[in-house]
């Protein structure tokens, strides 16, 4: 009886076991491929943009990623900026991020539709959130690429890329951008 028990014992933990295995493996394989740290490496204009006046312009077709980049880590102080990244972590949030030092800061949330072809971003700039709705969305193990459509920026963002916007006192220029996020190792 002693040995029924025993064996029986024995049995019950090895299944416990690798049910707890099994569970553990399939959580992990579940992960959400977004997270991880990224940097803006690509932002194109999708349209041209300007000042209410007129006075200041933009053709589609213009590089602002430093703009862009600038802009969004601007609210996190590195040792180096080439350590400042934006990280889409687990349950909806977003942080930016200095890697090196361990350092981060929350600075909103991001949320992806059921079919995977938008990624929403509401990010904390410059104490204003601001909603980032990544359309036509697509993903790769290294990046992820949308559009973002009348996106509202302040007008001295633009002034790094044409110095006209640096006299223009409008609240905001609309912009639509092609954005690239680039996954850091």
């Amino acid at each position: 009886m002693k040995e029924i028990k025993s064996f029986l014992t024995i049995i019950l933990i090895l299944v416990s076991s690798f049910l707890i295995f099994s569970c553990e493996e399939d959580g992990n394989n579940a992960k959400e491929p977004l997270l991880g740290f990224y940097t803006i490496s690509k932002s194109t204009l999708t349209a041209p943009c300007a000042s209410q006046n007129g006075a200041a312009t933009l053709p589609s077709g213009t590089d602002v990623t430093a703009a862009i980049l600038n802009a969004f880590l601007s609210d996190i102080e590195c040792a180096s900026a080439g350590d400042k990244a934006i990280e889409i972590a687990e349950n909806g949030k977003i942080y930016f991020a200095c890697r090196v030092e361990g350092k981060k800061q929350d600075q909103g949330s991001w949320a992806i539709n059921s079919d995977r072809s938008e990624l929403t971003l509401t990010l904390l700039i410059e104490g204003n959130l601001i909603p980032l709705k990544l359309t036509g969305l697509q993903e790769s193990t290294i990046k992820v690429s949308g559009n973002v459509a009348s996106l509202p920026v302040p007008p001295l963002l633009l002034a790094s890329v044409e110095s006209l916007f640096s006299g223009v006192d409008d609240q905001a220029i609309l912009i639509s951008i092609d954005i690239e996020l680039e996954k850091l190792g």
